[in-house]
């Protein structure tokens, strides 16, 4: 009689075994009606195994509460249950080639029993492996995609920090470049970029410039008398003295040893001369100090302008200062002496 069951129940499905995907039936009790051809293939488990037995014999996993419940409820007219490929990716293990199982999304549905009598679960199978695959490959790419965009992150903000760090180290490369070391003036080399600039852009746009060129009287006594710290001190001081005294538009070189200049953009001779005698006058009045050691020092200064004296190119301008520089040390020091045509015969 069970042969007969079991015959009337495979022709009662016998359309499942056209199916490309795994299929069984089994009833209240958990015994198998139907096992499809797929499922043979898959599972290597001949139907004449396993129909008329109960699918726990062959997969015990399906009589533990985690499946059972679920599969109890389609007898009790429940609605249909899944078995995802994320939690239950082997159902019904089936082996592939190479160690793996296939990877499958399982349904669960109530169906009438073909003689009326009760409700039998059927079980459809989707192997899903070259999906799961395909996911797992896309999720492992963009998990590789996003570590690489995290590390490219990671270096352009690497790059950024080192980008502003080399800027910052550039421009204390090129401050120090056109820095005095001693006194943090601009230096002889920058003195000279920055009068030629001036120069032009005073003629350009009919201005007047002014150069000073100063000298600190008897500055080897000092140091023959002090010893070159003190020097050291001295020009240090006076190098704050002087550019205390102009304004912050103005341009204050150490010209060379104890020489300093002064370019004056848009400064007129009589403008010069004012700044020049404020310079001597702080100067003049100054007391240097390094430890127990004090002194007084005076300054002579040369002053020459553009408009009032018209040198034909920048470094003339320097000469003009320069000649009237001489003047002011060979007339007796501690004075400013502007330039004039007579200078021209008396070499400095």
């Amino acid at each position: 009689m069970e042969t007969v069951t079991k015959t009337v129940a495979a022709a009662d499905f016998s359309i499942l075994d056209h199916s490309p995907i795994g299929h069984f039936v089994v009833r209240s009790d958990f015994v198998v009606i139907f096992w499809n051809r797929c499922l043979e293939a898959w599972t290597g488990l001949p139907r004449e195994r396993i129909i008329g037995d109960s699918i726990i014999n062959h997969f015990p996993h399906l009589g533990t509460s985690k499946y059972a419940s679920r599969i109890r409820s389609m007898f009790d007219g429940g609605p249909p249950t899944i078995f995802s490929s994320q939690l239950h990716r082997h159902l019904i293990p089936a082996p592939l080639p190479g160690g793996k199982f296939r990877v499958q999304y399982t349904v669960v549905t109530g169906m009438p029993a073909p003689d009326g009598e009760g409700v039998h679960a059927l079980f459809s199978i989707q192997d899903v492996t070259s999906l799961s695959e395909a996911i797992e490959n896309h999720n492992t790419a963009l998990k590789r995609a996003l570590e690489a965009m995290e590390e490219r992150k990671i270096v352009e903000e690497e790059l950024v920090r080192y980008s502003r760090e080399l800027k910052r180290l550039n421009e204390i490369l090129k401050e120090r470049s056109i820095r005095d070391g001693l006194t943090g003036l601009y230096n002889h080399r920058y003195f000279y970029q920055t009068l030629r600039r001036d120069f032009l852009l005073a003629l350009r746009h009919d201005t007047d410039l002014a150069c000073l060129l100063l000298d600190l009287d008897y500055f080897k006594n000092v140091n023959d008398l002090h010893g070159h710290p003190f020097g050291d001190t001295v020009l240090k001081g006076a190098a704050e003295l002087i550019q205390g005294s102009v304004r912050e538009t103005d341009v204050v070189s150490r010209y060379g040893g104890e020489e300093f200049a002064v370019l004056l953009p848009s400064t007129d001779l009589d403008g010069a001369m004012q700044a020049a005698e404020q310079i001597r006058f702080r100067i003049e009045t100054h007391v240097f100090h390094l430890g127990s050691r004090s002194a007084r020092v005076t300054v002579s200064i040369g002053v020459a302008s553009l408009q009032s004296h018209n040198p034909g190119l920048p470094q003339e301008l320097i000469a003009f200062a320069d000649k009237a520089l001489y003047r002011a040390k060979d007339g007796g020091r501690n004075r400013i002496v502007g330039y004039a045509r007579d200078m021209d015969h008396v070499s400095p």
